[in-house]
């Protein structure tokens, strides 16, 4: 079944397409949310990010997002989730963009560090995560989410360099990113960081 098949989901309100779609997995009701959504979500990501490539690929990161995202977290008012997640995104974008190697690598300890953010490492001691338990982590990460994570937050690079110099799709490169991201959380509340 296509997320874009016309159907009278069109007439159901946000917080009932959630609901719908957090029981079934359906992603006609997923679909339907994207379709409205769409320009605004391009709307903000090209006013913060000022560039038109870079707004269509968070656009499509952030449907990523909350296909899982909605499985899981109860959202009450989605177009106020949506608009501060979607500021959110943009935000680590334009930090990782003017940022040198040594503050990527920060940006991301921070993302697995921020109580707000889904990645965030809940330690029983309250230990801070550090650059040599963050290398550590991604040592055990699988070669392709080892690689993607290296050069897009150690090494600064775009997801367009990473998966030209991986030769990997840019879907595929962020979600290695993505999944290599949710292992290296579990992998460091395990260890207790």
């Amino acid at each position: 079944m296509s997320i874009f098949n016309k159907s009278d989901n069109s007439v159901l309100k946000d917080e009932d397409l959630i609901t719908k779609y957090r029981f079934s997995h359906d992603n006609t009701y997923l679909g339907e949310l994207y379709l409205r959504y769409l320009p605004y979500v391009y709307g903000v990501a090209l006013n913060q990010l000022k560039s038109q490539t870079e707004a269509e690929e968070l656009s499509m990161t952030v449907f990523n997002k909350i296909s899982s995202d909605l499985k899981r977290i109860e959202v009450r008012q989605f177009s106020e989730w949506l608009y501060k997640l979607v500021l959110d995104l943009c935000n680590i974008e334009v930090r990782k963009k003017t940022a040198g190697k040594g503050e990527s690598k920060q940006i991301l300890i921070e993302e697995l560090s921020d109580e707000k953010n889904d990645l965030y490492i809940n330690t029983e001691d309250g230990a801070k995560l550090d650059a040599n338990s963050l290398r550590l982590a991604i040592n055990t990460l699988h070669e392709s989410q080892k690689v993607c994570i290296d050069l897009f937050y150690i090494q600064n690079r775009s997801y367009q360099e990473v998966a030209e110099m991986t030769g990997y799709t840019i879907n595929q490169v962020k979600t290695n990113i993505q999944n290599g991201k949710r292992l290296l959380k579990s992998y460091l509340e395990i260890k207790g960081n």
